[in-house]
Order: structure tokens, then C-alpha cells, then sequence
């Protein structure tokens, strides 16, 4: 995906090309080099809140941080550098960590 901030990243990886089709909810209906047709699932929940990030949609930011498995310190990262460090405080529970995240 590529978003207008300038950010971007992968949805998912293949081991062989597709032609998108059309893409519904979250399947991606294509073909594949032979044209017999495909449909896959995906998972848009990153692009999603850098979506909701983007735009500072704090309501939808929260419940896509309760309902995803968004997590880990790549994400509390992604949020530091971006400038949203109230939002990185919502993933963390090590104490000295919130309280640098609430220093910012």
C-alpha cells in the first residue's frame, strides 16, 4: 500500500503474480498467470489506522488498537516517530516506558 502521507508497506506477500480484479471488504478477487480466477483474503487493519492516524481519527485509532493484534515495539515506533506518542501509550504497559512516552 501506499498512503499520501508518503507512507507504505506490504499487505500481503504471494509467491506467484495475480491481476487485480476488483477488491471486496476484505477479499482481493484476481487471476493468476494461467487467468483462472482467485480470490484471497486480506488483512487491512495497518493501512487502516495509518489511516485513521493520518486524518486524527482518535475514535477509530482506538478501536482498531482493541480489536487487532496490532502490537509490539515496531508499532509504539511507527507512533514515536510520527509524532503520536498519546496513542503509543495505549500498547504499553512497562512503567518506565509510559512514563518516556508521556514525557514527549
Amino acid at each position: 500500500f501506499c498512503l499520501a502521507s508518503g507512507d507504505s508497506g506490504i499487505i500481503r506477500t504471494l509467491d506467484q503474480p495475480v491481476y487485480l480484479c476488483k477488491v471486496i471488504g476484505n477479499k482481493l478477487h484476481c487471476l493468476d498467470r494461467e487467468g483462472n480466477t482467485k480470490t484471497l483474503s486480506v488483512d487491512k487493519t495497518e493501512f487502516q489506522f495509518k489511516v485513521a492516524l493520518i486524518d486524527r481519527n482518535y475514535d477509530e485509532v482506538l478501536r482498531i488498537i482493541k480489536r487487532s493484534k496490532l502490537c509490539g515495539q515496531s508499532i509504539i515506533g511507527y507512533l514515536q516517530k510520527k509524532g503520536f506518542p498519546e496513542v503509543a501509550l495505549q500498547f504499553v504497559k512497562d512503567e518506565k516506558t509510559r512514563f518516556n512516552l508521556a514525557v514527549e
